[in-house]
């Protein structure tokens, strides 16, 4: 096909991104047995020659190790890479252990947590929508502690991590690209450390073709839809659309994790959720209005996506 004759619009290509991100969970049901850390490690090593051809294909300017010297981007930057680094391992740990309906109540609670890590860090004013949609969410939170058989850490460390990783961000002016790479240098050190003390022991070196074929998968599985996102992002005529299309990804691993991978979805389960969707549909229509205020005035800002 000619890239001519490529939907141009950018819903499509940001529809397909979140879509990829939504059926990542179905991915590493064949890792099954595969230790979290080693996936991560692997991740994020073949991922380096990949970020480099995406920044190239992308023609997007190659910032990301003047930003690496400079003492106050590499503290945020670090900071950022600790926050990512938590919610790539809880993601991969919960799609290979049974726990991907639990990763998906984070990825719900993950705008309401970054609203909230703004109040108090940021000393942002909370809009009375915002307000309401963090009563519902908390509600079922504490519901969930309360009544389900385990704590839900998974649920707590992504949205933990992915919340502060978004309020991070910001204080940082750099690129999505840019950005992922550095993060992606700075998990470097980890990665090799953690194959080093293992050797011998991993999948990658003891398994077979297949195995290897997949853990090599898990770095284009990370930039394809990031690649993605970042074609169609640009190209979105109404970005306020993307407040909603990233509710894509939660959604799916939901109807995955419940139709899919057969996990259980009871009395208690059905209440948390309802209680953080409400909260999550009250944020939305919040964040579709502040959207058209700030498009109006010519300040719409994009997060970045849950990657």
């Amino acid at each position: 096909m000619q890239p001519s004759n490529l939907p141009q619009g950018g819903l499509f290509w940001t529809l397909s991104a979140y879509t990829v991100w939504g059926l990542m969970p179905l991915f590493y049901q064949y890792l099954k047995g595969v230790e979290a850390m080693e996936i991560f490690a692997l991740r994020v090593l073949w991922s380096v020659p990949l970020m480099a051809l995406l920044l190239w294909l992308t023609v997007t300017p190659i910032r990301v190790f003047k930003m690496l010297m400079e003492p106050k981007t590499f503290f945020w930057l670090f900071l950022s890479t600790a926050c990512i680094s938590t919610s790539w391992y809880l993601n991969t740990w919960g799609a290979t252990h049974g726990q991907v309906l639990m990763v998906s109540l984070a990825f719900f609670l993950t705008p309401l947590i970054s609203i909230l890590i703004g109040v108090f860090y940021l000393r942002e004013t909370l809009t009375p929508l915002q307000r309401l949609a963090l009563i519902l969410c908390a509600s079922g939170f504490i519901y969930a502690c309360l009544n389900l058989d385990t704590f839900p850490w998974i649920t707590v460390g992504i949205a933990l991590a992915f919340g502060c990783y978004g309020v991070i961000k910001k204080q940082v002016k750099i690129d999505t690209l840019n950005g992922l790479s550095a993060e992606v240098i700075l998990m470097i050190p980890f990665a090799v450390f953690y194959l080093i003390g293992t050797a011998g022991e991993t999948h990658w070196e003891s398994g077979e073709g297949d195995v290897r074929l997949l853990l090599a998968l898990t770095a284009p599985m990370t930039i394809l839809p990031l690649g993605l996102f970042a074609f169609g992002v640009v190209r979105m005529k109404n970005l306020s659309s993307v407040a909603i299309l990233q509710y894509i990804e939660p959604t799916l691993y939901f109807l995955l994790a419940v139709f899919v991978f057969g996990e259980a979805i009871d009395a208690e389960r059905l209440t948390t959720f309802g209680l953080v969707w409400a909260g999550f549909i009250v944020f939305s229509v919040d964040a579709l209005k502040r959207a058209k205020v700030a498009k109006s005035a010519g300040t719409l800002e994009l997060d970045k996506p849950n990657i």
